[in-house]
């Protein structure tokens, strides 16, 4: 019993931090008031699919590494082989779900797969054809994201981020 304890330790970790991250989240900008429905495989969300690859290969370099040793594992733990397999492919679909996750509007301000931040941290907001571009300010730094969003959407989001976010860049008052 201990040692399928021992086995679980590692899931249950995986889940109070998913589970600790979702209800921070909840508690830092509220509930969501809109779901962007933003088109995934565009050149602004290369970084995700480029970490999605890389955790990838490093779970089944490590999977192939347990498999070299399977005899050792074997010894110790009978089925220590297949939880910790089937940890990386939990792991796995976590960060690619994680990735994938659509941006939010939320009473409190934006999250996104790439963070959280309140209406306060959101500089100014522009529209680039059907890209939504928000300017994020943190201390001296700031950084940009860009979400490819349909028409319909647009104006969803145009009326939300007139509401909350009243800085918005020249270019935009242009063309909204």
């Amino acid at each position: 019993m201990t040692m399928i304890l021992q086995l679980l330790i590692p899931y249950f970790i995986l889940a109070a931090v998913i589970f600790g991250y979702i209800y921070y989240r909840y508690l830092k900008l509220g509930p969501v008031l809109y779901r962007v429905n933003r088109a995934l495989f565009v050149k602004q969300n290369f970084d995700s699919l480029v970490l999605i690859i890389i955790l990838a290969v490093a779970s089944y370099f490590l999977i192939r590494y347990e498999l070299n040793n399977i005899k050792v594992v074997e010894e110790e733990l009978p089925f220590s082989f297949y939880f910790n397999m089937i940890f990386y492919i939990v792991l796995l679909i976590a960060v690619v779900a994680r990735e994938v996750e659509k941006p939010t509007l939320r009473e409190k301000g934006i999250a996104s797969s790439r963070g959280l931040w309140n209406w306060q941290e959101i500089g100014s907001y522009r529209w680039s054809g059907r890209n939504l571009i928000v300017n994020i300010k943190r201390g001296n730094k700031t950084r940009s994201e860009i979400w490819l969003v349909g028409p319909i959407e647009k104006k969803n989001i145009a009326l939300i981020l007139k509401d909350k976010c009243p800085l918005r860049s020249k270019r935009s008052r242009k063309k909204i």
